[in-house]
């Protein structure tokens, strides 16, 4: 692979593109109750080297577990690495509160996949229109290097349950580990400021615009949020094993974070949870134990 592609691979990632921030509202809350253990952080970390890239954290996504081994998180976050990672660049899952707690507990990211109508994001500019086109599911997996034990997987929503009014009736939770904001130009702030804490906050109920998007208010999303999700379900910890994903984030719309309006990618969506369990049915036979 040549430099050249090497550092579009890296800057790319960097960018962690896409978003729904638990921090841009006044409403947001640590979650130090842990009421989210299933959701994590995506890093992107660079070991020290000599090819110009800057060691620590590159990028972050966010995301959840749905299975002892796998990570479902946003496609464009998944799609970056498919002409290969640089051998100095790791990608880590971790359920830390704050990630930096303990790098003991990262979890090596070792294959991934996304859906196949996902948009690319080439020279870190995903290429969302407004509204978003029909059909196409920013929806990603990472297979992680060992099970997980400390913490159930979440469930997903019943295909069409935003349609249904189901989500009206019940709680809709945002989670993630992103910034608060953009940059004042645009873009992320640089990634050696990035805290690592989960947040969440109880949000009005996603507008559906079609079958494969949704959208959310302003001030819904920031850099670092991409693929984390939003649950429908009770908040409180008792809900844990009743909550389901409904849809992850994905993109803004808007000059920064906390004007633009959040889009999300629905996952009670036929095509999405069977593209997930055929994913699944094919890789862990090949991973086993």
């Amino acid at each position: 692979m040549s430099l050249q592609m090497r550092t579009l691979i890296i800057s790319t990632l960097a960018l962690g593109v896409g978003f729904t921030s638990a921090r841009a509202q006044v409403s947001s809350h640590i979650d130090v109750e842990n009421l989210f253990p299933n959701v994590g952080a995506a890093i992107v970390w660079a070991d020290p080297n000599n090819a110009g890239v800057p060691p620590g954290v590159l990028g972050a996504c966010s995301g959840t577990l749905i299975h002892e081994r796998i990570f479902l998180t946003a496609g464009h976050c998944t799609r970056v690495s498919e002409d290969g990672i640089p051998p100095l660049i790791h990608i880590f899952v971790t359920f830390n509160l704050h990630v930096f707690d303990d790098r003991s507990t990262w979890i090596p990211v070792i294959a991934q996949a996304w859906h196949p109508s996902t948009l690319p994001c080439p020279h870190n500019s995903c290429p969302w229109p407004d509204p978003p086109v029909p059909g196409l599911h920013d929806v990603g997996l990472m297979f992680l290097a060992i099970p997980v034990h400390f913490t159930k997987p979440a469930g997903l929503a019943h295909p069409g349950a935003l349609d249904s009014g189901r989500g009206d009736s019940q709680d809709q939770i945002v989670v993630g580990y992103g910034f608060a904001d953009s940059a004042p130009q645009g873009g992320p702030l640089p990634w050696s400021q990035w805290e690592g804490i989960r947040h969440y906050r109880v949000i009005s109920p996603r507008q559906a615009f079609d079958a494969a998007w949704a959208f959310g208010s302003q001030g819904d999303g920031c850099f670092g949020d991409s693929g984390g999700p939003t649950f429908l379900g009770p908040l409180g910890e008792s809900g844990n094993k009743r909550r389901a994903i409904i849809t992850t984030a994905s993109a803004f719309l808007g000059a920064s974070c906390s004007t633009g309006r959040s889009v999300v990618a629905r996952i009670d969506n036929e095509d999405v949870q069977s593209w997930i369990a055929q994913q699944i049915k094919q890789w862990l036979p090949m991973h086993q134990d």
